[in-house]
């Protein structure tokens, strides 16, 4: 480790060259695929679940390859011999799934009492294979689905390429510099109000000036949700497809999103009492995460930040800490800020036999640290759930933001309490936090279900810049001017792109934190245990199984409710 960051070290993702790995892939699938033969409505239980964990095998062996070369490809979207070996990859791993495809379609044309028999049998693998069986009525025939999977290799991946592309290399000159978009990021949250203006303009006007291209490239994506998966595999709604995948009942994504728009007025309030407090005639969207401290930000160091998460993990749980180690002592992060490195932060699990991956661009804010917390509290649910099997390890999306905002809470309390002269300005910070990951979020999402309506109804990029505007606006409510760059906001969300309605996901982990937090206050340390079981069971069971262990109804208005006001009390206290 370096004393300003870390870099991941990929060896163990690259044994072997990528002509050996397909070597490999190639004979593990020949010999499923000579057990076709045994798929039959009387296979016996042994017979099926050897094959299922033959299948297994081969999935630990196509993630490392998979997860090897986009990791390069995340470092430097501008190698171009990563990018080319990564387009070889898919292409081969969606030639190997099409191959493969006969397991789960016979699964799904068993007889219920035979499937049903095998589920009863299959020990961890059953939630899997429940799945697998209620996705039958959105399954087509077999060469219609090899085709589809020929047609996402080639067009959603190739165009989601094309996004990363295009804005991991966009160059940003701010007041007579060369910066990433990383740094811009930072200086939003600025204490001159110039500054802050000036890196927001400087940022929103390189998705202005390529919105077209990026506009083209979303307009293509929807298209392509719409025509397969509602035309073809017959979902009710473009939503209704991510919250089949998620496992999540419509309803409960729907009191979720209806809950957010009614609690819109909490950060309208908020966000005056931020303007009183910065001393602004007129708050601006562009004064939104303004850091209310008088005296500029301490630089905290990558090593300085990672121990700060550490020793928060340690005094919540010493499995926390533990598995979060096994990440830093593995090598598996990379926090240096380089050109062409893509931005943001992630983490991104392999498979049970190794601990994940985690990107991060450390530039030495308090907020970096909380993205520490926040990416090793995935990784440490990776970790916990890796007793699972590789169907099952990795947690749904709602349910996979649990860990990693826990950690941001957790990391916040330790702040406050160990500097009550701050106390008040992490309460600001954390509010702020907690509207960009649950109102912000949700309104991504609220405009990505019109934005597929009015693709569909053939409207232009231009009238879509309209309507998120517009949304914006009224999310933030007449107190705060909006400035006409934020239209283009939405194109520099890039879930929107790659996993559409995946921000939902974000209000829901932060608002069932919220809940689980009020728990761990009222019931103490004892309760941590309660929460890591939670956290092992990755998605061994549904959403809704998961939550129920706990006593949360994810379908009732007045379960999210709740979260909203622990929100409320925080208001009150800064006010």
């Amino acid at each position: 480790m370096k004393k300003d960051g870390q870099s991941w070290d990929l060896k163990e993702l690259n044994s072997q060259s990528i002509e050996s790995a397909f070597k490999e892939i190639e004979t593990k699938t020949k010999q499923i695929e000579h057990k076709k033969n045994l798929l039959t409505n009387n296979i016996t239980n042994e017979t099926f679940l050897d094959i299922v964990k033959e299948i297994e095998n081969l999935r630990i062996t196509i993630s490392h390859l998979t997860c090897f070369a986009s990791l390069r490809f995340a470092e430097d979207s501008s190698n171009q011999r990563a990018l080319a070996e990564m387009t070889a990859i898919d292409n081969f791993i969606t030639k190997i799934g099409n191959r493969l495809l006969f397991f789960s379609l016979w699964f799904k044309d068993l007889p219920e009492s035979k499937s049903k028999e095998l589920i009863r049998v299959s020990g961890k693998y059953a939630y899997y294979f429940e799945l697998i069986w209620k996705s039958r009525k959105y399954t087509l025939k077999e060469n219609e689905e090899k085709i589809i999977n020929i047609k996402n290799s080639t067009g959603i991946s190739a165009l989601n390429n094309i996004y990363n592309i295009l804005t991991t290399q966009f160059s940003y000159q701010f007041r007579g510099k060369k910066i990433t978009q990383e740094e811009l990021s930072n200086k939003v949250r600025n204490h001159s109000a110039q500054v802050r203006k000036e890196a927001y303009l400087t940022l929103l006007s390189k998705y202005k000036e390529n919105v077209n291209v990026i506009g083209e490239i979303y307009k293509n994506i929807i298209n392509d949700w719409r025509e397969e998966d509602i035309n073809l595999r017959g979902h009710d709604s473009p939503i209704q497809v991510r919250n089949f995948a998620n496992d999540i009942p419509d309803e409960a994504v729907e009191a979720l999103l209806n809950i957010c728009e009614k609690n819109q007025h909490l950060f309208q309030k908020f966000f005056e009492i931020k303007r009183k407090k910065l001393g602004l005639k007129k708050m601006t969207r562009f004064d939104l995460y303004a850091n209310v401290e008088v005296k500029k930000e301490k630089n905290i160091s990558y090593t300085q930040g990672l121990q700060m998460v550490l020793d928060t993990y340690q005094e919540f749980s010493p499995r926390f800490k533990e598995a979060a180690l096994k990440i830093v002592n593995s090598n598996h992060i990379h926090s240096q800020i380089q050109k062409n490195k893509q931005t943001g932060a992630f983490c991104c699990g392999i498979s049970t036999k190794l601990p994940p991956f985690v990107l991060l661009n450390y530039t030495g804010t308090l907020r970096d640290v909380s993205t520490i917390a926040h990416e090793l509290g995935h990784g440490v649910h990776y970790i916990l759930a890796s007793e699972q099997t590789e169907f099952t390890h990795d947690a749904s999306l709602p349910l996979a933001e649990t860990a990693s905002i826990f950690a941001e809470m957790l990391l916040t309390e330790k702040m406050m309490k160990e500097d009550p002269t701050r106390a008040k300005e992490l309460l600001y910070f954390k509010l702020e936090d907690i509207y960009a990951s649950v109102i912000r979020q949700a309104g991504f999402v609220m405009f990505e279900k019109k934005a597929h309506e009015m693709i569909a109804e053939g409207k232009t990029i231009d009238e879509l810049n309209t309507a998120y505007l517009s949304d914006l606006k009224k999310q933030l409510g007449s107190k705060v001017q909006v400035d006409p760059i934020f239209a283009y906001e939405w194109a520099y969300i890039p879930h929107i792109f790659h996993t559409p309605f995946y921000c939902y996901s974000y209000a829901f982990g932060n608002l069932l934190v919220l809940s689980l937090w009020e728990m761990y206050q009222e019931k103490g340390p004892s309760f941590a245990e309660k929460i890591i079981e939670m956290l092992a069971k990755g998605s061994s069971q549904s959403p809704i199984e998961i939550t129920k262990a706990i006593g949360v109804d994810i379908c009732s208005e007045e379960f999210w409710q709740k979260g909203f006001d622990v929100i409320e009390r925080m208001i009150k206290e800064v006010e």
